[in-house]
Order: structure tokens, then sequence, then C-alpha cells
């Protein structure tokens, strides 16, 4: 029975493929819709912004424009509704937008729902979805994709930020996961502001964090959906040109503008997106076979440009962290409450 379901699934596979992606409008997510629009697949652009879909669906050369707010949860709960609405099943779900605050910033910014704006987006707005369109999934022996990064790992190189080790992802006891500033009344608390219950902000580590939180959720999701949704994960590499470095872009444009330059065309530790964009897509659309679930794959250094298993973009081993399977399942559980689910 398993071998005709992984038989049947590979067919469905190999087939022109109902695939949703969170931010297409820019950076990776838009490279990867333009080759999968290219393949023949069908995407839903899923963007935070109808304008910004329409501009999706523009620069793939086709698709469908869809609103996906994921820092409002009303938002990510609507675009459920509507994609369930028109495809009976899907294939593929690709969990891809972020952002990434300042590292100057002092104060947490805030989702409509009150959550840290980045570990409210990058991880909480996405769990929400995976859970909300898992059904969707599962009727076609579907698969989820995550955007994770290297830098969920603070023993990895861009980890921590010049070697301080309290800017590394650490999740602690998650007591500060979906932690709220004020109560009903509407007064403000000085409450919470990372996943580990710290009070004080580091923009730095919130993202770090948010990226060991999909990680995890790629570990957790593979196992409880086992044998009906495939769940995989992957570092699309150090890419300059996207919208996770627009804050640092506000904070130095000379800077940041100088380090894209010499990360990308001199010392080449940093990727161009369109092979951010290629690995995404290799990851919609590889077979289980080629990845099984729960996996998480990156380039074998920094300065490759591999894109596929054949050229040496591979599983590679997840953070210490990201191992531990009882904080990983208590990170689900606190999530699913803080979102409702």
């Amino acid at each position: 029975i398993m071998v005709k379901f992984l038989t049947l699934t590979a067919l469905a596979h190999a087939a022109a493929l109902r695939i949703a992606i969170t931010g297409t409008n820019s950076g990776i997510g838009r490279a990867a819709a333009r080759i999968l629009v290219n393949d023949g697949h069908t995407v839903y652009h899923a963007c935070r912004t109808a304008a910004g879909a329409e501009e999706a669906v523009a620069a793939a050369g086709g698709g469908y424009a869809m609103v996906c707010d994921l820092a409002e949860l009303s938002s990510v709960r609507a675009f459920a509704d509507a994609l369930a609405q028109k495809e009976p099943a899907l294939d593929v779900l690709c969990l891809n937008s972020g952002v990434s605050p300042s590292r100057k910033a002092v104060w947490a910014e805030r989702t409509k729902d009150g959550f840290e704006q980045t570990i409210g987006t990058n991880h909480l707005g996405h769990f929400c979805v995976a859970n909300l369109l898992q059904p969707l999934l599962a009727r076609n022996g579907g698969r989820i994709v995550v955007t994770a990064s290297g830098v969920h790992d603070p023993e990895s190189a861009g980890g921590t930020v010049q070697g301080d080790p309290a800017t590394g992802a650490t999740l602690g006891d998650v007591s500060g996961l979906g932690a709220q500033p004020r109560d009903r009344d509407g007064r403000w608390f000085n409450r919470a502001v990372m996943v580990n219950g710290s009070t004080v902000f580091c923009g730095a580590k919130a993202y770090h964090d948010s990226k060991l939180c999909n990680v995890m959720f790629t570990r957790e999701a593979a196992r409880r959906w086992a044998g009906t949704v495939s769940v995989r994960a992957f570092n699309p590499g150090l890419v300059t040109s996207t919208g996770l470095f627009r804050a640092a872009r506000e904070d130095n444009w000379l800077s940041t503008a100088v380090f894209a330059f010499v990360a990308e065309k001199i010392i080449k530790f940093a990727v161009p997106v369109e092979v951010g964009g290629a690995r995404l897509a290799y990851m919609a659309t590889a077979s289980e076979e080629d990845i099984p679930s729960g996996s998480y794959l990156s380039a074998p250094s920094a300065t490759s440009t591999a894109t596929s298993k054949a050229d040496g973009f591979d599983i590679a081993a997840v953070s210490k962290e990201a191992q531990d399977d009882a904080l990983t399942e208590k990170l689900w559980d606190r999530s699913a409450q803080v979102v409702g689910l």
C-alpha cells in the first residue's frame, strides 16, 4: 500500500502542480514563481496586498493573485478559505515570505494580532496557514516547503552577530511566544518580546529565532502528518537583494550596498536571487524519493551555486536545539494555542 501511495504521488508530481507560494512579489519567491510558471505549473501568488499579488502575477508571467497578510490572522484564514473554494486539492504549499527587523531597533513592531512582528509573520502566520491547508494538501499527497536559513544554527556562519551569543537562535521555554503588550483594558505591560521570555528586544535574534521555529515546525509537521503530507525545509543561501535586507538598507544604505557588492561579486559568499529562486523551485517539485519528509537541505558551502541534489544542494544537519524533540513538540502546542487552532 505504501509503495502504491508513493508511486501515485510521484506520478502526480511529475505532471503540472498546483502550487501556493507566500511572498512571490519579491526576492526568491518572485524568482521561483517565474521558473514554476514557465515549467507549466499553476501558481497561486499569496502576497500581503492585492497590488503586490497582481505585480507578482505579471512578473511570473501567469498564475493567480491572492491576498495573504501573514501579520494578520484574519487575512490568513480568509486566504485559506478562498483557496479551498478555488481548488479541490493542493499539491504544494511554499511557506516562503519573511520579514527581518532592523538590528538597531529597541522596540518590537507588532502584528495586527499583537504578536512580535518577526515571529508573528515568519512563524505564526505560516504555522496557521499550513494547518488550515493541511486537509487540502492531504487529499493529493501534497507537500509543504519551508524557506528556512542557515542562521537558525547559532554555531553556523552568520548564526550570530559578530560572535555575540546573545544574538543566536534559542527559544528557551517558549514562554514568550505570542505574548501580548496590553491587557483587555488596553493597558501596556513590560511583557516578553522574545520567544524565550526576554523583555529586551533584539532584532537580529528575533530573525534567527524565527528561522529556528521554521526548522522545528518542519520536523514536527513531518512527524504529525506522516503518510498524508510531506514537509521539507531548505536554506536558500545569503541573498542580499531580497526584501530581508530592507531594514539594513534603511539603517545604512552605503554600508549595506558595499557589503552586498563584496558578498556577491567579489568574495561570493552571497548568491544571486536567481539561485535562491531555483532552489525553492527545486524544493517545490522534487519527489519524496529525492527529498524524504522532514529533510533540511543546504548547499555544501556559502560560495556554492548548486540548486539540486545532483550538483550538491543536499540534505544537511540542523542545529542542536532544532533536534530537541520535546521542545519542538512544545513549540507546536504553544503555537497552536496562540493562533487559536
